[in-house]
């Protein structure tokens, strides 16, 4: 049975090779691994595992309508292949990054509405491609801009809290994200300084979470699981688009005081962040959202 203490132990380790091609240009590639503890579910529905079950009973531990579950996961390992292309011309810097991470062992933790489902997937992997980059078009004036395509994948999970989860894509990861900023410095002779800034982030639409698992059928007597399905129909409606914009101006003294006005999501856009089932309410689920529009000003002195 289980002995309610864990001991790991792991070295992580990291190799990389760079090239100068020009003064300007540096092409780089690198492979990197990462460990992350096992954890024990302390909630208050958590389960012994399956695997318990004849120990358990053996010892007459079993409660009546005892269900399993999962109280601990084991670790979770990480390799990360990277490559990519940095430049710097200046006026105008470009980083692009091309990279792939396999994660054995993904330690996934689900609420079910009384407690969490912890349990390790045999492989999740991601695979990426980044952008960045910067320029100067006018004297004050700086552009950024970067990118990011994400493309995750349960590689294997036969033991998720929706059963075979094998080759669905994980929730809460957009495919596409961007940043657009922009800045304007402009410095007075008396060496004050104007701030204005602006950025813009976007997130392509993506499921908010993989499953819910209140409305996954289960026999009322025993609690064995009947069908898995309804958890992960119920959680398709629930996606995110992401489109906030936001803005400041700044004034800043040269002797270290500072006065801005500032606003949050001036689109006002409003999606869930988060969604779950209702604690102890079957069928029903909670959520929060996003910070609606906000505006605000700021006073601030350095020394």
């Amino acid at each position: 049975m289980e002995p309610g203490k864990t001991r790991d132990g792991n070295v992580s380790w990291t190799a990389r090779a760079s090239y100068d091609a020009t003064d300007t240009i540096n092409v780089y590639a690198g492979v990197a691994t990462g460990f992350k503890a096992s954890s024990i579910n302390l909630s208050r529905d958590s389960r012994p595992s399956l695997s318990d079950q004849s120990a358990l009973v053996a010892a007459g531990l079993a409660s009546p309508n005892q269900t399993y579950g999962s109280r601990y996961a084991s670790p979770e390992k990480s390799t990360s292949y990277e490559a990519g292309i940095k430049a710097n011309w200046g006026q105008v810097t470009a980083n692009v990054a091309v990279f792939k991470e396999i994660i054995r062992g993904f330690q996934s933790n689900i609420f079910t509405g009384t407690g969490f489902f912890l349990g390790n997937a045999g492989k999740e992997s991601v695979f990426g491609i980044e952008f960045e980059g910067t320029v100067r078009p006018a004297k004050g004036l700086t552009l950024g801009m970067s990118w990011t395509y994400l493309n995750p994948k349960y590689d294997d999970f036969k033991n998720s809290a929706f059963g075979d989860a094998t080759g669905i894509t994980p929730a809460d990861i957009p495919p596409i994200s961007a940043t657009f900023t922009a800045q304007y410095d402009h410095e007075f002779g008396n060496g004050d300084h104007l701030i204005l800034y602006g950025d813009y982030h976007y997130e392509s639409e993506v499921q908010t979470v993989e499953g819910l698992p209140g409305f996954i059928v289960k026999d009322p007597v025993t609690g064995a699981v009947l069908n898995y399905q309804p958890g992960l129909d119920a959680a398709r409606p629930f996606k995110r688009e992401v489109s906030d914009l936001n803005a400041s101006i700044t004034y800043a003294m040269a002797n270290g005081l500072e006065l801005g006005v500032w606003g949050r999501n001036l689109l006002d856009n409003r999606y869930i962040n988060v969604i779950f089932d209702s604690v102890a309410q079957q069928g029903s689920v909670s959520a929060y959202t996003n910070q609606p529009r906000t505006y605000g000003v700021s006073a601030r002195f350095r020394w």
